[in-house]
């Protein structure tokens, strides 16, 4: 379905509803351009006869008014005093033009921001469930190049706007010196646009499959960046830029296409106003016999006028070939909105977790049916106190179950229950506030420690700082490095290792003093020493808050004072370390025996 006249409509209606007032302000200064343009052109019948070049009244009604104008304003019909008002003419049109560039930069720059603002708004309210289901380089594609590209696209629309009010000034100009003349020239115009529509068409089709490609480039990009390090170590560089150099290609290709298809339209303008001004000038001749001066005055608008006419024609296109990029921000926008969460409320306080967190029958599915469930009828309780171990297989539901709780997803079916309140809407939010977590795949964000702690709690003292730090075996690390808590870490953290991310996460956590603090593997890469610090500290917190950890490790699930096994989606056992090691037969058992080989 071609959507091009719909899209357009809707770009202009977002266009029209954010610029508001200055929008107006712009067209006002467009329409003052264009009647300086008048002016300056209105002098010219002035000036021609001073010249010698006919009398006022052979350039007919024209020559009259601006000869009558002059003496308006008691100006000398002099030579001299025609160049000066010309001059004084185009001087403050150009000056206008300067402030009219000023505005319309300012509209485009709020326009492209207030884009970028409700996507990201719409973005962030979106549920945990539908990001698992995006490429990350699809979204950072819109917010950067595509939006971008849309903000071309708003500066290409506002100089069409300005370049067609001052052609039209110049045509009413033209039409009072010889209405049948300039009648003909518009009708070989408008037969020129018509012609042209159909390029139109296909420059925004090739723009949506640039558009297209672009996407996969920043996908193919982020990819490789991702996994640079499986990547180099399998040697498939050749293969990652077999792939890169396909994509681009395309897209150099599909440029080449559009530029050949603007280029041909261009042409097609400026034969069109060639062979136009050529009937132009002979029916003016040899069937009108319009006088020189007269003739001269419609040759000199003609020719300002093409050139405009020519750019408003390229103004379109480009507008055309941005439109895609629109289209692409919107799609993400309302898909964002479509998984959007309930909004929390203003008044929305951290809540309060004092006695259980209750699974009753719980199930859930990606897919959204109940076949191929990743958890099925979990019944568990979650004390507010203690250490909880959940362990298992890989695939057995731990990572699902610990979204639940974190209220990342929803129950298929079956509820979430905390201290006998139902886990949804607005009590989601505020359930969040609770909550510590350290996930397995460490993120710091290229910043000093100092920042990437107190993104956790802002408003944080050294105090509190330097315990969150101790809590998680972490004070001496930061101590022995040089700049302490102001060192970068770089991006994602990768100027420390793997082991010294996980302390800081976890110190993090830590610094919002949770009631619920959820640890996926957080202990995978510390060393023994280090483990055993922080089961420690584990330890001591176990009294003021609850603690679910989800590990392979047998050292960090030993901790535990109550261990959750899952197996295929579903509670296989639930016991103490001693009841479920104790066991002939078990799975834990079997994990025990494997000294903690199992993947959790």
């Amino acid at each position: 379905m071609h959507r091009t006249e719909p899209t357009l409509r809707e770009y202009l209606r977002c266009l029209i509803g954010q610029a508001g007032s200055r929008l107006w302000y712009s067209l006002g200064l467009m329409v003052a351009v264009g009647l300086l343009e008048g002016g300056a052109l209105l002098i010219l019948p002035v000036m021609l006869p001073l010249v010698g070049l006919g009398t006022p009244s052979g350039l007919g009604g024209v020559g009259r008014m601006a000869a009558s104008l002059f003496r308006m304003g008691h100006i000398p019909l002099t030579l001299p005093w025609a160049l000066g008002a010309f001059v004084v003419a185009m001087s403050a049109q150009a000056w206008m033009r300067v402030t009219l560039d000023v505005m319309n930069t300012r509209i485009e720059a709020e326009f492209t921001c207030s884009l970028r603002e409700r996507l990201y708004d719409s973005m962030v309210g979106a549920d945990w469930l539908f990001f698992t289901r995006q490429r990350s380089s699809d979204m950072v594609q819109v917010f950067t190049e595509e939006l971008h590209r849309v903000g071309m696209g708003t500066q290409q629309v506002l100089a069409l706007m300005g370049m067609a009010g001052v052609a039209l000034v110049q045509m009413a100009v033209a039409v009072g010196l010889s209405p049948g003349l300039s009648a003909l020239a518009l009708g070989f115009g408008a037969c020129v646009a018509l012609a042209l529509r159909p390029l139109g068409r296909r420059v925004h089709a090739m723009g949506k499959v640039i558009q297209q490609k672009r996407s996969e480039m920043a996908a193919a990009v982020s990819e490789h960046l991702g996994g640079m390090k499986i990547a180099k170590s399998h040697g498939w560089e050749a293969h990652h830029l077999s792939l890169f150099r396909r994509i681009v290609r395309v897209i150099a290709s599909e440029w080449v296409k559009t530029m050949r298809v603007q280029a041909r339209a261009r042409v097609a303008v400026e034969l069109g106003a060639a062979v136009a001004l050529s009937a132009f000038v002979y029916c003016a001749v040899a069937l009108a016999g319009v006088e020189p001066a007269r003739l001269l005055m419609l040759a000199y608008i003609f020719t300002r006028m093409v050139p405009r006419i020519v750019a408003v024609q390229a103004s379109w296109q480009r507008v055309m070939q941005a439109l895609p990029s629109f289209e692409a921000a919107e799609h993400l926008r309302h898909r964002f909105l479509e998984a959007r969460e309930s909004e929390p409320s203003g008044s929305m306080t951290r809540m309060a977790f004092g006695k259980e967190v209750r699974f009753e029958s719980v199930s859930f599915s990606y897919s959204g049916g109940a076949k191929g469930a990743a958890l099925s009828n979990v019944d568990l309780v979650l004390p507010a106190r203690g250490i909880t171990a959940v362990c298992g297989n890989s695939g057995a539901g731990k990572s699902t179950l610990a979204d639940l709780l974190l209220g990342l997803l929803r129950p298929s079916s079956g509820r979430i229950l905390v201290d006998g309140e139902p886990l949804s809407g607005e009590r989601v939010h505020a359930w969040r506030q609770a909550i510590g977590y350290v996930p397995q795949e460490t993120f710091l964000f290229h910043d000093t420690i100092r920042s990437n702690l107190l993104m956790a709690r802002p408003g944080a003292s050294e105090q509190e700082i330097r315990a969150a730090l101790r809590g998680a075996a972490a004070e001496e690390l930061v101590d022995r490095i040089p700049k302490g808590l102001e060192t970068v870490v770089g991006d994602r953290g990768m100027r420390i290792s793997g082991g010294e991310r996980q302390r800081l996460a976890l110190a993090r956590a830590l610094l919002r003093r949770p009631s619920l603090l959820v640890l996926d593997e957080a202990t995978s890469a510390l060393d023994n020493e280090n483990e055993r610090l922080i089961q420690h500290a584990l330890g001591l917190l176990q009294d003021e808050m609850a603690i679910v950890i989800i590990a392979h490790r047998m050292s960090t699930v030993r901790i535990a004072t109550r261990i959750i096994v899952l197996r295929e989606g579903s509670v296989a056992e639930v016991g103490s370390w001693g009841e479920l090691s104790g066991r002939e037969s078990g799975i834990f058992t079997q994990m025990v025996a494997d000294g903690g080989a199992a993947r959790a």
